[in-house]
């Protein structure tokens, strides 16, 4: 299970999401600044969307005998993490999108729910061709 690359990656960005939710939640007003993840804010405070996302991405991690679901969860949160982005850049300044850190987020994560996805399939052709043998 957690021998598996894609379960390091996904354990990754649980703790990526951890430390997002921490920061948030706590009183660091100084560190993280409420301009921030600009109008996307809302939905990190709100509407919980780090907690429910990193649910998703512990559950996920034990679900290794379920590639496929494994794959359906990724996409379902790969569509979440880029309606965060398009989100990101809706009604602002394009210069301050990107100087703001919350790009750094959903960049890290896109890129690492891409690797586990490779991963994932690297696994599934392995089995295919282990059971092609038999």
């Amino acid at each position: 299970m957690i021998q598996r690359i894609q379960s390091l990656y996904m354990l990754l960005l649980l703790l990526i999401n951890i430390i997002l939710i921490s920061i948030i939640d706590s009183n660091l007003s100084s560190f993280l600044p409420f301009s921030y993840f600009g109008y996307f804010r809302i939905y990190l405070t709100d509407y919980f969307f780090s907690e429910v996302l990193s649910i998703l991405f512990f559950t996920n991690i034990f679900l290794f005998k379920y590639s496929n679901v494994q794959v359906n969860i990724l996409r379902f949160i790969a569509v979440l993490l880029m309606f965060g982005t398009i989100n990101l850049f809706d009604e602002r300044h394009i210069l301050d999108s990107f100087k703001d850190p919350g790009l750094l987020y959903f960049i890290i994560s896109l890129f690492l729910i891409f690797m586990t996805f490779k991963s994932i399939k690297k696994d599934q052709t392995i089995i295919k061709s282990l059971n092609r043998l038999r």
